[in-house]
């Protein structure tokens, strides 16, 4: 019902009112959730890094904008002002709290205005507490007396039991407490006059006895005296435990239990929590009738998908539990990305055997899913603008300020070189040992002096790459790679900047540019894994071709960096089992052929590896461990081809590794015809069963063992008859196999898991 009235509300707002669409939404949750009936829980749901905090306070503020058409909307239907917490109000308020009681009337009932109370709660502030989820309690009880008052909330806990809410019909909202069958202002009035009468009877009579009309005072005045003491001692003992939560805060109470780790403190904290949550729920509701509006808090619970499992799952029971009361007027907004929250439900220890679907147990405690949209390319525009003119108007800032500081050295340069030439001479008659070198002749202008031969400018120069660097980033081509996250978008910004600097400062001028900078950092931000991957291969076949045997030759410079990733894509494929973390990092695969396709070469590559500071090196490392770059001298000398080596052969390159494995001559001219006859190149064999292989080429026993060994990487199976028992030892097998399984749990795994396009796209899209 919650997803179709926001589904509806959406639908009716005009675009053409809100500078974004996100605006649109936020818009529509925030009507929604000014009529939900509470509880209710919002599953705010977006990936990191996606502004939600700024969305909170974009839906904060039509929330509050909407309560305040609300409120003059009652106003003119009523003729009864809304009440607040300060000022005359507070008077009032500690006035009504003292010596009257609520009533619920039909028009309190009937109230279609609502005040919220928005409270914000990181739970990564409370990360090292035992009880994180009672972290999110005590920041209810701080925001609820920071909003309404110390004072009101200290004397609410102090006479709490006598503050209930009175239901009656009729339209009066308050009606007087009793002492003594007198309404409480009237009896507090009365023992304050005999309290007053009975001083000014001590003070002109005295105590007298002896007679009977001394004996009659004494009696009167120890009756009024008992009864001013009486209502004196309650009265101070509310005194006193108003001050005493003046002073220390029911925060304050909260954090000291939760700091204790017996078992009976922690179970006296639960029921303390407990009844707290309670006592802030009637004090909303007292505050209601006050205030003349309905009140709710929201909740903001941010930064959760930053804490523990354990932790986690603690402040959703918490959410789940202490929050969701049937009369309990809270909104509880969860702002987290919700696949880190059901990993963290997953394998939490707390949940094992009772949520083994972390999806299902969100949606248990989610009343209204709400996922933020995908950023629109325009939206991603004003950002990457926003961002980039904050830059320039800081780099501005600094630039003034460093002006200033050398106006003020040259300033002193110049009284320096006023000083008068008799005092020269005096001073150097003083010190004869002085060096006339040390007197500056020319007083040079810092800002203008001009870079030395062997350094590039760092100022005017570097500034206008930058200056074009940024105009580049906001070109139309650009919006369809750029990211939708705003920390990814700062990152690039700043890595623009850093590597337009190292660039200025180590080449020539017309080498470096601007609008390839900025290709390449979206590149290395956008897709680290298979940038990563490409430059490994680069480095690879450059050592291959180092060694002193002919292994490879180095790829040529000129060819593109999308043609080397085609090269080695089945090779990817095939090891992707081992780096599917890794290829996470990476964004949409169809995304990176049309960025990459065309745009750099090797010789650009190595070129900006140096000044590659966004990509990190580790996941270089990673294709480098995967390869088997660092053992290819021990990979030489086994006697068997690799996998990743044999799916780069022709069949003409099979038949000649077929002259070294050591067939009879007589043998090798057939198996080399059949090869050919059905096309088995390295490809075939690595994908291919092997009694299928062993079938078209009709080998002998012992030559197609040889065969097995040398290319396939495996020994043949043993034979299902059980007569026939294999004179190989099992243990020898068992990792001369090892390998090869690998290798086809690696293709199977890759099945399910697409790496890339297919040929046949490409081919289409080319």
């Amino acid at each position: 019902m919650l997803s179709v009235r926001l589904i509806f509300v959406f639908s009716l707002v005009p675009l053409a009112e809100f500078q974004t669409k996100e605006d649109v939404y936020c818009f529509a949750l925030a009507k929604a959730l000014y009529s939900v009936p509470t509880p209710v829980t919002v599953g705010f749901y977006a990936p990191w890094g996606h502004c939600k905090n700024l969305l909170l306070q974009k839906i904060q503020q039509y929330m509050a904008s909407e309560s305040t058409k609300k409120d003059q909307q009652e106003l003119q239907r009523t003729g009864k002002k809304q009440r607040g917490s300060s000022g005359r109000d507070l008077l009032k308020l500690l006035f009504l709290m003292i010596f009257y009681q609520p009533v619920l009337t039909e028009q309190q009932k009937q109230r279609k205005n609502v005040q919220h109370v928005f409270i914000h709660f990181s739970a990564w502030e409370y990360a090292g507490s035992d009880q994180l989820w009672a972290g999110l309690i005590t920041t209810l009880c701080d925001g609820i007396e920071n909003h309404f008052g110390l004072l009101p909330m200290s004397l609410y806990r102090a006479i709490r039991r006598k503050c209930g809410i009175v239901q009656r019909h009729g339209d009066q909202e308050w009606v007087t407490k009793k002492y003594l069958c007198l309404p409480l202002w009237a009896a507090v009035i009365l023992v304050t006059v005999v309290a007053i009468g009975v001083g000014i009877l001590l003070l002109v009579v005295g105590i007298p006895v002896g007679d009977a009309s001394g004996d009659a005072i004494a009696v009167v005045e120890g009756i009024g005296a008992t009864a001013v003491g009486v209502s004196a001692a309650a009265a101070i003992r509310i005194a006193i435990m108003v001050v005493r939560n003046v002073i220390v805060t029911q925060k304050t109470q909260l954090e000291r239990q939760m700091n204790r780790t017996d078992l009976s403190a922690q179970l006296g904290f639960m029921s303390s929590v407990k009844s707290e949550v309670r006592t802030v729920t009637r004090f909303l509701q007292f505050m209601e009738i006050f205030q003349r509006r309905k009140l709710q808090v929201v909740l903001e619970i941010t930064h959760l998908d930053r804490c523990s499992p354990d932790k986690v799952v603690g402040v959703l029971d918490a959410m789940n539990i202490l929050l969701s009361d049937y009369d309990a007027p809270f909104i509880s907004i969860l702002a987290v990305d919700p696949s880190i929250i059901v990993d963290c439900v997953e394998s939490s220890m707390y949940m094992k055997g009772m949520a083994n679907n972390g999806y299902e147990f969100l949606n248990r405690i989610v009343t209204l899913p709400f996922s933020v949209p995908r950023m629109d390319c325009d939206t991603k525009l004003r950002l990457i603008k926003d961002i980039t003119e904050r830059r320039k108007q800081q780099e501005r800032d600094l630039e003034e300020e460093v002006g200033f500081q050398q106006d003020r050295k040259i300033e002193a340069n110049s009284n320096f070189l006023s000083v008068p030439c008799c005092n020269s001479a005096n001073h150097n008659a003083e010190n004869p040992g002085a060096d006339d070198s040390q007197i500056p002749l020319v007083v040079r202008d810092l800002r203008t002096q001009e870079p030395g031969p062997g350094g590039y400018g760092k100022g005017i120069r570097a500034k206008d790459l930058i200056q074009e660097a940024f105009d580049y980033l906001l070109d139309d081509s650009l919006k369809e790679y750029m990211t939708d996250n705003v920390v990814q978008m700062r990152r690039i910004v700043n890595t623009i900047t850093i590597t337009i600097r190292l660039l200025a400062s180590n080449v020539p001028r017309d080498e470096v540019c601007p609008k390839k900078v900025v290709d390449w950092v979206l590149l290395a931000n956008q897709w680290p894994c298979r940038l990563s991957w490409v430059l490994q291969c680069i480095e690879d076949e450059e050592q291959r071709s180092s060694l002193g045997c002919c292994q490879g030759s180095p790829l040529p410079q000129d060819m593109f960096l999308w043609e080397v990733y085609e090269k080695y894509m089945e090779e990817l494929d095939m090891l992707k089992g081992q780096m599917e973390k890794l290829l996470e990092l990476d964004q949409d695969p169809e995304l990176f052929h049309n960025f990459l396709c065309g745009r750099f070469r090797v010789k650009e590559a190595i070129f900006y590896l140096p000044y590659t500071v966004n990509l990190d090196l580790s996941l270089k490392r990673q294709m480098e461990l995967q390869r088997g770059s660092h053992s290819l001298k021990r990979t030489k000398k086994v006697n068997r081809l690799t996998a990743c080596t044999l799916l780069g052969m022709t069949v003409d390159d099979i038949c000649r590794e077929m002259d070294t494995v050591g067939f009879k001559e007589e043998n090798v001219q057939e198996y080399k015809q059949r090869l050919r006859d059905h096309n088995l190149n390295g490809r075939a064999l690595v994908y291919s069963d092997n009694n299928e292989i062993k079938e078209a080429l009709s080998m002998s026993l012992g030559e197609w063992t040889l065969f097995s060994i040398y290319f396939l990487g495996v020994l043949p199976q043993a034979s299902s008859s059980p007569s026939v028992a294999s004179s190989v030892p099992l243990y020898v097998r068992q990792e001369a196999q090892k390998n090869m399984l690998g290798l086809r749990e690696n293709v199977a795994r890759g099945s399910r898991l697409s790496l890339n396009i297919s040929r046949e796209d490409l081919q289409e899209k080319r």
